[in-house]
């Protein structure tokens, strides 16, 4: 898969203490910025698709007993 190059404008003090984390982690400033773009996407798309399924969430519960049993499982 090949990467494009995208511009990002930070403050040099941003820039430099980015950096420093990254070369701390053996991480390029670029990985480094990728890593926690990707991350952060995920946490998000992740906080999003809770929120739709407590908003879908009809509050019926099936108990384990009668998941057990509808299942032919004694406990």
């Amino acid at each position: 898969m090949s990467k494009e190059v995208t511009a990002i404008r930070f403050e040099p003090e941003e820039k430099e203490w980015i950096a420093t984390f990254a070369k701390l982690y053996g991480n390029s400033f670029s990985g480094q910025v990728r890593r926690w773009t990707l991350e952060r996407l995920e946490d998000e798309m992740d906080a999003r698709d809770l929120a739709q399924a407590l908003a879908e969430d009809d509050g019926s519960r099936t108990s384990l007993s009668d998941t057990l049993a509808e299942l032919g499982i004694g406990e």
